[in-house]
Order: C-alpha cells, then sequence, then structure tokens
C-alpha cells in the first residue's frame, strides 16, 4: 500500500497524468470551509472505497430502520400503513442506487452484503404491513354470534 504526504510547496501544482485517465471512484467533499479548494477526490484503493461506500449506506439504512422502529412503536393507526409504504419506498431507491451507482466501484462481497441487509429489512416491513391490513380486516369484521344449535 502506497502512502503519501501532503506539502504545500507552491501556489500551482501540476498532475503527472491526467484524471481522465484515472480509473476510479470520484468523491466530492462537503466540506464548507474547504482551503484547499478540492472540487474532487479520486480514490483507487479498492478497500477505502468499499469503506467510504458503506459508511454512507450505513447512515441511510440507519436512518429507515429508525424510521421503521419509530412506526412500530406508535399506537396511532391512522398513518402506520402509509408509513410502512414510505419505508418500503426508501429502501428500493436505496437498492437503486446501490446497484445503478456504486455497482461497479463496490467489491462484490460488499455489494452483496448491503443488497442482503436491504432485503431482509424489506421483507419485515412486508411482513408487518401484510399483519397490519389483516388486522384492520378483522376489525371491520363484526364478530357473529353463535346461536344455540342442536
Amino acid at each position: 500500500m502506497k502512502s503519501f504526504i501532503i506539502r504545500r510547496l507552491k501556489k500551482s501544482l501540476e498532475l503527472d497524468k491526467p484524471l481522465e485517465e484515472l480509473e476510479g471512484f470520484r468523491y466530492v467533499p462537503k466540506i464548507s470551509h474547504n482551503e484547499l479548494k478540492i472540487k474532487e477526490i479520486i480514490i483507487v484503493n479498492p478497500s477505502l472505497i468499499d469503506s467510504l461506500i458503506k459508511i454512507s449506506f450505513d447512515k441511510k439504512y440507519k436512518k429507515v430502520l429508525e424510521f421503521y422502529l419509530k412506526t412500530l412503536s406508535e399506537e396511532d393507526d391512522n398513518g402506520t400503513d402509509t408509513n410502512l409504504m414510505m419505508a418500503l419506498d426508501e429502501l428500493a431507491r436505496l437498492r437503486n442506487i446501490i446497484i445503478r451507482k456504486y455497482q461497479k466501484a463496490l467489491s462484490k462481497k460488499t455489494l452483496e452484503k448491503l443488497l442482503k441487509k436491504l432485503k431482509i429489512l424489506e421483507n419485515e416491513i412486508r411482513i408487518k404491513l401484510i399483519d397490519y391490513k389483516i388486522m384492520l380486516e378483522q376489525q371491520k369484521v363484526p364478530d357473529r354470534e353463535k346461536g344455540k344449535g342442536r
């Protein structure tokens, strides 16, 4: 593994190779007070790419999971169906992002792990949604009283 040190030598620096020739993951830092005026970083190391994408994915996954758990803990039954559907939509959006944007950059093992996490949560939400709909149907149907039979 190569290590490097950044030193400020001059105000202008030149690259040995043009950036278009480098193959890797393009990352745009979201730093507001950027003194170096970095527009984007090209990461070439596959393990670094996996780590960065996994950290980003985990943040979004955690938000969806918290939303799902919050929906389950609420006693208000009016928006439960809608909230579960919103959580499913968010999971589908995350899956699309991973497949379309990060599939080339991620290693196969990491890609499978992330998609498996999404699938497990999606199945759990679908089960809760079906249980919720069955429960609503049972509440709508009044219990019939059994008469005396022979």
